[in-house]
């Protein structure tokens, strides 16, 4: 499960750049034109936003008069919003043809490459809008959207400035400001990025989610209360079903009921999944495998890369019996040439990059490919292909390690989880039947660098103190946990706090509020990025890795254990809260997960005044580190693939998906 470096997913909704009511220019009419009554047609059809016989129609007109651009136009924007971008492109690009440099041509090709996940050439196309003079703010709008898909965030805040001086209530363009701030690290400016949003749509339940987040990466609980509170009423008041984007990945850190959680996450799916026409089923009579073919299992991730998916992910894959299973992974992101990404390519026994394919495109190839299980390991986590998933283009569908937590979505049947994760009593909180592995849900193996002799010294630690350490990323730290850590300061004299800086612009508001508590600010010690094997040698100078709730550490928890650092972790009614007791339960240190917070406090208070005890405990971590089920990959690899042949033979069977708990 990723904490660290997940972020919110990057949101692009696509406005409609073409009005669909009878507005598009047209000559006069000096002759019969054969297509005319037919351009007629599909303009009442847009105006019902009936797309697809508005398309059909257009295509009529098109074939009555191929020379005409204006019906291209039309019929590129009606493929747009019928969600088939490949044939909007095709469209665009024959208005274009007849008509160079034609400005709503060049508008519908953009967006059709965006959907298509084609962001240089949309980008691309923008230029050649550029170029006409005619990019009105909201094109500059959606070329500044190209631009922070691509990661070019400083592009895009110039691109997004110019479109604001034109028009200052373009809400998106305020957002998008946002998301470049947050790229850029500038927290602070983009949390008054997301005010603004707010200000001009008080109820956009997308905004308040995404204020909050940034304002918890800044440790900034001014208004935390007030937000959560705003959050929750906004959720209980949504409409059932409703396709609500909620930013969902960042509320997983607040204190929310999981019956809230839920509702969010289908709305976000519900929002994915509206424009997509699923695949015909597939019967079990259809799939019978011959002789010599085994189960295909595809998986999809935008983090083939050096990411602690694929640091998490790597020895499964290789391990993973070939005479049981193929393994086919479709990447969705970028290709950082690093050895982690040609370990992963080598692992898989074919490797597809779905990049510059829309999600129909990504779904077909799926289909073609004959995958049997199609594993998602993004959730609703930045750069999520949720879309393939939804045209359920797999007879059985899971979610697995990236989101922590349910996806709401319909179309996946499973969740992969453990006993201490997803136990049965938390099934209502779940739209997934979940499927348990014995003993924990998290692939980890030995792949981690091992730490290496250090000094204090150079990690700006004191010699003598207890060192607290909180590596999980500063959005989930929340008051309760800093008011517990601080009240064992004002116990333990030579303790200190140690916080991963995950930006600057959070140091005075840290320090601020542990002298609010009656604690010196100097104790509180910011570590700085450092190299992978680096940051391993340090973390092992800590004395108890101190967790947060209700998001636990997830890969951090491990990282901690496999330095021979404890984790004394609070866990509660949802996976998030949860996945650190299930990491330490795999290491056999289960008494170290508390469900009360006195006692959570109690237990880092022991370690502190016993040096002895926290001794022992690094002891054992260190000389059982190879030994550990928790890092066991054999282990974990046999378990994964009987639980995938339990799905597989329940669907073989016939029967629906239904709860597979650990045997």
């Amino acid at each position: 499960m990723i904490s660290s470096q997940h972020q919110l997913p990057l949101r692009t909704p696509l406005a409609p750049l073409l009005s669909p009511t009878p507005s598009l220019p047209s000559a006069p009419l000096k002759r019969f034109n054969p297509g005319h009554p037919h351009w007629r047609q599909g303009l009442r059809l847009m105006s019902l936003r009936d797309w697809q016989a508005a398309a059909k129609a257009f295509a009529r007109a098109t074939r009555a008069a191929p020379g005409d651009a204006l019906y291209w136009v039309n019929l590129a924007n009606a493929e747009r919003h019928s969600g088939a971008p490949d044939r909007a492109e095709a469209a665009a690009r024959r208005a274009l043809d007849l008509q160079p440099g034609d400005a709503l041509a060049l508008q519908v090709l953009g967006e059709s490459l965006s959907r298509q996940h084609r962001y240089s050439e949309s980008v691309d196309v923008y230029a050649q809008l550029a170029a006409t003079g005619k990019l009105e703010p909201e094109a500059l709008v959606q070329q500044a959207a190209m631009l922070q898909s691509l990661h070019r965030p400083r592009e895009s805040m110039d691109v997004l400035l110019r479109a604001l001086a034109a028009q200052p209530h373009l809400l998106r363009a305020h957002a998008l400001l946002a998301d470049a701030c947050r790229d850029l690290g500038l927290k602070r400016e983009a949390v008054e990025c997301m005010k603004t949003v707010l200000a001009l749509d008080p109820g956009n339940l997308e905004a308040m989610s995404h204020l909050s987040f940034e304002k918890r990466h800044l440790c900034d609980w001014g208004d935390l209360q007030a937000d959560t509170d705003r959050i929750a009423e906004a959720l209980a008041c949504s409409p059932p079903g409703m396709s609500r984007v909620a930013a969902v990945f960042g509320l997983l850190s607040l204190p929310l009921d999981p019956a809230l959680q839920l509702i969010a996450a289908q709305g976000e799916a519900a929002a994915v999944a509206w424009s997509v026409t699923p695949l015909p089923a597939v019967r079990p009579q259809d799939r019978a495998l011959p002789a010599g073919r085994k189960p295909r299992i595809g998986w999809v991730s935008y983090d083939f890369r050096e990411h602690p998916v694929s640091q998490l992910l790597v020895e499964l894959l290789e391990q993973i019996a070939r005479d049981r299973f193929e393994v086919v992974l479709y990447s969705s992101g970028p290709d950082d040439a690093s050895p982690l990404r040609r370990r992963v390519e080598a692992a898989a026994d074919r490797f597809v990059d779905i990049r510059g394919r829309s999600d129909g495109q990504a779904a077909a190839q799926v289909r073609e490919d004959g995958i049997d299980i199609l594993i998602d390991l993004m959730g609703h986590t930045r750069g999520h292909r949720l879309g393939v998933l939804a045209a359920r283009p797999a007879p059985v569908q899971v979610a697995f390690l990236g989101y922590p937590g349910s996806t709401g979505a319909g179309f996946i049947d499973y969740l992969i989880g453990d006993p201490l994760v997803t136990p049965p009593d938390l099934a209502p909180h779940f739209s997934e039947k979940l499927a348990q592995m014995p003993l924990t849900f998290q692939p980890n193996g030995r792949w981690r660098p091992l730490p290496q002799p250090m000094a204090r010294g150079q990690a700006g630690l004191p010699e003598d103190g207890f060192v607290m350490c909180a590596f999980n990323h500063t959005y989930k730290i929340l008051p309760e946990a800093f008011d517990t850590w601080c009240q064992v300061m004002r116990d333990v004299p030579n303790a200190v706090l140690w916080l991963k800086e995950t930006n600057r612009q959070l140091h005075d508001n840290v320090r601020r509020e542990a002298q609010v508590r009656g604690v010196d600010a100097q104790r509180i010690v910011f570590a700085k990025v450092v190299s992978y094997a680096d940051h391993f040698s340090r973390l092992a100078l800590a004395d108890v890795f101190v967790d947060t709730w209700p998001y636990n550490a997830h890969t951090t928890a491990a990282d901690a254990l496999w330095a021979g650092v404890p984790v004394v972790t609070l866990y509660g009614n949802a996976f998030a809260s949860r996945v650190a007791a299930s990491v330490l339960n795999a290491a056999g240190l289960g008494e170290l997960a508390f469900g009360d917070v006195q006692d959570y406090s109690a237990a880092i208070r022991a370690l502190a005044l016993d040096p002895e005890l926290a001794a022992g405990y690094k002891r054992m971590l260190n000389e059982q580190r190879d030994t550990l089920p928790l890092f066991d990959s054999t282990r974990y690899t046999r378990d994964f693939e009987n639980l995938l042949s339990r799905m597989w033979a329940r669907w073989q069977a016939g029967s629906a998906p239904d709860h597979l708990l650990a045997v």
